[in-house]
């Protein structure tokens, strides 16, 4: 009876933690993607982007399969460095502006001047003034 209690112990906290986790990261979604681009490439959007599929799924592949937003808060001794410290990628876009983090689901992390296509490391990134990150997967080399 006692060995009962202890696995279904060890099976109620493994549930918990899985559950914990998976409150605590967010993945972009595909219906995101298109208007994140509108909003950073502004009236050259169709131009640059929609009309060069390639590009266009580079940067779907980018937000959705490689990014997401991970709360942790800040340990001692670990820093990373902010969103905002690269500055807007706001060429095509001059109003573009840093607006504060008010919501997961609409966060552009494509408004920052990132590393976003790093093949050798992951990337995390604070975003500035919260307890997230945003996480950026290194990105897959190309098999020849």
């Amino acid at each position: 009876m006692r060995k009962i209690y202890v696995c279904m112990m060890f099976l109620f906290i493994g549930l918990c933690m899985n559950a914990q986790s998976q409150k605590d990261s967010y993945k972009f979604k595909e219906h995101q993607v298109d208007n994140f681009i509108k909003e950073v490439y502004g009236d050259q959007a169709q131009k640059l982007v929609f009309s060069n599929q390639k590009r266009y799924q580079t940067l779907r592949k980018l937000i959705v399969e490689r990014m997401q937003i991970v709360r942790q808060a800040e340990v001692r001794g670990k820093k990373y460095p902010k969103i905002t410290d690269g500055g807007m990628l706001n060429m095509y876009n001059k109003s573009l502006k840093h607006e504060g983090f008010t919501s997961k689901n609409t966060f552009n992390p494509l408004k920052y001047n990132l590393e976003f296509f790093d093949i050798n490391a992951l990337r995390a990134y604070r975003i500035d003034n919260t307890e997230y990150l945003l996480i950026i997967q290194p990105q897959p080399k190309l098999q020849n």
